[in-house]
């Protein structure tokens, strides 16, 4: 009935916890049910406010009342004992109804006992407890009196932590809790050491303080490696204890306290040269725990035995143990460069979320470092890390701090900086890749070092694939193209088999036009490799560019369909130009012609019919003979004017409405300056350039012209009535807005002489087009004057009358036969001494409009 009430009981304050400890910041989970023979239970925990993992040792002061001293006493000495082997006190609170102590997350040594423990870890347990032992009984003067299997526990690292704490004591104390309380403690019977269990616990007081402790640490040893023990004699037989520590163990377990070795006597034993803790395992964690006092030299040699070995430990001791103290020595500069190989190694076995919380946030602060050992330790070591750090970190933090190796002064760093490139690439972003990265590249490519400028072409080959399409177009070829040219002839290799590799990033422009004449300058290289590696690369492009063209028509040159004078559709072959319509070559051919024309390089023909042929469907007259050019090896069947030549039959086929579209032509321009010579032919030194219109050309440009008054239009002869065979008064065309196409009167034609004009026949082929192409009048859509068009005259310079020409305005004269232009430089020194004197009779003009009565006006 009373075990029913007590049960009761210690239900209700379980449930009522949350109303007890409203501040407990803590949540106790599950039981660990194999942790069963001491007064405490151990439950799993999580800490509230960041949900980190704890344990809580929990005591039931209602059930075991009895025991309550014990618990008090533990808590007391949890709160006012600190080391490192002894199990790390959090927090505590206390209640009448139960005590809670909350611990690191550890584990019973029990449970891992049976998963067959590591020999290693065991060894560096038992240094570990005996280290703590001899701390308290040496040092601090205590007795831990219950050193057992049950009072020690393990971290997640493989540590063995000591606790136990319901009968610690200090003789000096009032009441010490091993003398009154002690035998409270359960199977403390079977622990006890032969005096104890002669006479009492108060027989601890006339023995030394490690008398108990050393039996109980005997019989941790004996049950770590053979089990439980249910008699004091079987502790005798070393069973499976270590053959090298099976001595030293039975000394522990002598009779007399008084001959009994203390434990820190037993732990300098096994720390004697090969002693039975002189092992691996506790050689790295001592070294590590007092890295930073250590020389230098030490250091380097213990780090390098260290990455040879450190596959060789336990791996929960290498994450949680050894990698703590390397990231630390790696932070705080005491570890230096070679601290990082055996961190890398030891990551590679952690989960994403530990990664990041032991060695991501280090290995982004080293990236910073100015220690150029670090640094080049970081490059060398970047393959084993830089998957495991987030996408965005690399590009953000490492790649910047990382860039400053492009431009260091060392150049191993330069040239591992360049090689880890290939490594982030992948996490980098097209901005970064594009712009900073490619232009880091650039000025490597000119790097003094020749190793480096070769790295630099292997990386951009290999990067390629991360380019974006405009930046490739602008990048390699240049880049690549440049190091065909290195004096370096690996560095010339590497960029053959870089535009190998590439192959496909190119258009056929790109390869006929820039790779392949690059490419066969190599192929006669003074060094055979680079040779045979050309020829390679050439074949590669001569077959890519071999599939480009596949899909290309075999002309550019669309068919156009046309209808041919026979009724058929005429195609158009630019091979052929005789098939080919105007549009396609005449004009190309008329311009070559006019050019020689203009520069006094081809002959007049003596004799000239009116067009033979043009574009409005109009056939040649019979017997009509067609002048022909061979200029430029192409034949002109059917341009045949005045001076043997259809000027002006192109500007009115290309233009719409029968106007040019560019009124500045070189064709128009070369009409002009025939019609001026025609001009000449037909008037005198006083009829072709009168009045107004001489005052257009003067020295330094355009002069105002007097406005004057608008004569009648006469109607636009047809192409059909003019001939240039017979010569009349010059026309010129209307200054009446209402057409632009109109000639005026015979008056004012006779001032500009561009050609002259029979009553009836046929006309010289082109002049209608000329007067339209120069845009002699620039009419308004609405009618009116129009004071702001140009006269043909503005457009031209003047030129030369012809010595051998004279004619009166009123009369038809009969041009000459040409029997040959004038040499260019006599033709050139005859227009200026006609220029002169046309001056002279501008300047005579000029005095004449002061007595007019018409006002000036500048055009």
């Amino acid at each position: 009935m009373a075990y029913l009430t007590d049960f009761v009981k210690s239900t209700l304050s379980r449930v009522v916890l949350g109303k007890e400890l409203p501040s407990f910041p803590y949540n106790i989970g599950e039981r660990v049910e194999s942790f069963d023979s001491t007064i405490w239970a151990l439950h799993k925990g999580t800490k509230r406010e960041d949900n980190s993992s704890v344990s809580i040792l929990c005591f039931d002061c209602v059930r075991q009342r009895d025991k309550l001293p014990l618990a008090r006493n533990a808590f007391k000495k949890f709160r006012t004992i600190r080391h490192p082997d002894l199990i790390k006190y959090i927090d505590g609170i206390e209640t009448e109804a139960v005590i809670y102590i909350v611990t690191d997350a550890v584990t019973p040594l029990q449970d891992h006992l049976r998963s067959n423990l590591d020999p290693s870890l065991i060894r560096w347990g038992l240094y570990k407890v005996a280290n703590v032992l001899k701390f308290l009984t040496v040092d601090a003067s205590f007795i831990h009196g219950n050193i057992r299997t049950s009072s020690i526990f393990i971290t997640k690292s493989g540590e063995w932590k000591v606790g136990g704490f319901e009968a610690l004591s200090s003789l000096k104390e009032d009441q010490p809790a091993i003398l009154t309380f002690a035998g409270l403690i359960p199977e403390s019977n079977r622990y006890a050491p032969p005096e104890v269990r002669k006479k009492s616990w108060n027989v601890v007081k006339e023995h030394e303080l490690w008398s108990t402790d050393t039996w109980h640490y005997a019989c941790l040893i004996y049950e770590v490696y053979n089990g439980t023990f249910t008699s004091p004699e079987q502790l005798m037989t070393p069973g499976n204890i270590p053959t090298e520590m099976a001595p030293f163990y039975k000394n522990l377990l002598r009779p007399d306290p008084k001959t009994r070795p203390s434990v820190g006597d037993f732990l300098d034993k096994g720390m004697q040269a090969k002693g039975f803790f002189q092992n691996d395992l506790i050689q790295v964690v001592l070294f590590l725990e007092n890295f930073s006092v250590k020389e230098p030299l030490q250091r380097d040699t213990f780090l390098r035995k260290l990455d040879m070995q450190i596959d060789r430990f336990p791996r929960e001791f290498c994450k949680y143990k050894i990698l703590p103290e390397l990231v630390h020595a790696l932070e705080y500069g005491s570890g230096g460069a070679k601290v990082l190989p055996p961190i890398v190694k030891i990551g590679a076995d952690l989960e994403e979320q530990e990664y990041q919380a032991l060695i991501s946030n280090v290995l982004v602060k080293m990236f910073a470092s100015t220690d150029r050992t670090i640094r080049l330790s970081l490059l060398e070591n970047l393959g084993g890390f830089i998957d495991r750090i987030n996408k965005k970190v690399v590009n953000d933090k490492i790649f910047p701090s990382m860039a400053l190796g492009f431009m260091d002064t060392a150049p191993i760093i330069r040239e591992w900086t360049v090689k880890s490139v290939l490594l982030v690439i992948g996490k980098l972003s097209d901005k970064v890749i594009n712009y900073d990265l490619l232009r880091y590249l650039g000025k490597l490519q000119t790097d003094e070092e020749p190793g480096i400028r070769t790295n630099t072409v292997i990386c951009l080959g290999k990067i390629a694939k991360y380019l974006s399409d405009g930046t490739k177009a602008k990048i390699l070829v240049p880049a690549f193209t440049r190091s065909l040219r290195d004096p370096f002839a690996h560095a010339r290799v590497a960029s053959l088999m870089a535009l190998n590799a590439t192959s496909e990033s190119y258009d056929k422009g790109d390869i006929a036009a820039r790779i392949i004449p690059c490419i066969s300058l190599t192929l006669v290289d003074t060094e055979k490799i680079v040779r045979v590696q050309a020829i390679k690369s050439l074949d590669t492009f001569v077959k890519r560019v071999e599939k480009l063209v596949e899909t290309m028509p075999d002309s550019a040159v669309v068919d156009t369909g046309r209808e041919s004078p026979s009724g058929g559709i005429r195609s158009t072959t630019p091979s052929t130009p005789s098939t080919s319509s105007s549009e396609t070559w005449a004009g190309w051919a008329v311009s070559s012609i006019t050019k020689k024309l203009v520069t006094g390089e081809m002959q007049p023909q003596t004799s000239a019919q009116p067009g033979a042929n043009n574009n409005s469907g109009r056939s040649s007259p019979a017997n009509t003979p067609v002048p022909s050019n061979t200029s430029n090896g192409m034949s002109l069947s059917n341009a045949s004017a005045a001076n043997g030549l259809q000027i002006a039959t192109e500007g009115r086929n290309n233009s719409a409405g029968g106007r040019p579209a560019d009124g500045y032509s070189v064709n128009r321009y070369s009409s002009a300056l025939a019609a001026v010579e025609a001009d000449e032919v037909a008037n005198d030194g006083s009829g072709g350039w009168g009045n107004e219109d001489d005052v257009l050309f003067t020295d330094e440009g355009f002069e105002p012209m007097e406005q004057l008054e608008p004569s009648t239009p006469s109607p636009m002869p047809s192409f059909a009535t003019m001939k240039p065979t017979q010569a009349r008064a010059p026309l010129r065309p209307s200054t009446n807005a209402n057409s632009s196409t109109s000639l005026g009167s015979a008056k004012a034609s006779s001032r500009l002489g561009f050609g002259v004009m029979d009553d009836g026949g046929d006309a010289w082929d082109g002049d209608d087009d000329l007067f339209k192409s120069l845009n002699m009048s620039n009419s308004n859509a609405g009618g009116g004057n129009s004071s702001n068009s140009r006269p043909l005259s503005a457009s031209l310079k003047p030129l030369s009358r012809s010595p051998s020409t004279s004619s009166n305005a009123s009369s038809t004269t009969t041009p000459a036969p040409a029997t040959g232009f004038i040499r260019k430089e006599e033709k050139m020194a005859e227009m200026a001494r006609k220029r002169e004197e046309r001056r002279q009779r501008m300047a005579e003009a000029k005095e004449k409009r002061k007595d007019s009565s018409l006002g000036a006006k500048r055009i």
